[in-house]
């Protein structure tokens, strides 16, 4: 089930449904010759769906509200993805939120994993004999890679991508860490 108002999004032969809010940055996450898996504007409405079933899952919509999503089959495309919005623009307040846990509204990456011993226990997906119980042993991998993020970002975002298509340098400066640093006393 769809939460959010989608639209198709196509690049050479590459066709998905994405949540409106994001088509412009997927888009150029393709131009960029960076693949997605998934995409969400807003994680915490997603989330919310799922609560009305499972309410443990309440408070995590909460604190996902606002929150929009990028999926990666590999983590190298969300390092690509972070490395172009770092060079493509000044490292200022959207950088230090997606370097820094601690930032205000920082960017927070998630790794899925998965246990393919489950799937097939005879492949060597599971390593070594069975357990005691006689089931699979685990062989965990990570299966996605995601960052989450503000999804006021999502402009700016966009916006370095566009840069970086263009192959437009710009000047970085240095971080200040304003926001985390405390003040002398």
């Amino acid at each position: 089930m769809r939460t959010h108002p989608a639209t198709v999004v196509s690049l050479g032969g590459r066709t998905a449904e994405v949540d409106v809010g994001l088509a412009p940055l997927v888009l150029e996450l393709w131009r960029a010759g960076i693949g997605t898996i998934h995409s969400c504007q807003d994680v915490g409405e997603n989330i919310a769906a799922l609560a009305a079933k499972l309410p443990h899952l309440e408070p995590v919509a909460r604190r996902q509200a606002g929150r929009a999503s990028i999926g990666f089959a590999e983590l190298v495309g969300l390092m690509s993805f972070q490395d172009a919005l770092a060079n493509a623009g000044p490292r200022d307040g959207f950088y230090e939120r997606m370097l820094h846990w601690a930032s205000p509204d920082a960017w927070q990456c998630v790794i899925g994993i998965r246990d393919p011993g489950l799937d097939d226990p005879d492949s060597d997906g599971a390593k070594g004999p069975p357990a005691p119980d006689g089931t699979p042993r685990s062989r965990l991998e990570a299966a996605s890679f995601q960052v989450r993020f503000p999804a006021s970002d999502i402009e700016d975002a966009t916006e370095r991508l566009r840069r970086h298509n263009r192959h437009e340098t710009v000047a970085l400066g240095r971080p200040t860490w304003e926001a985390i640093t405390a003040g002398d006393d």
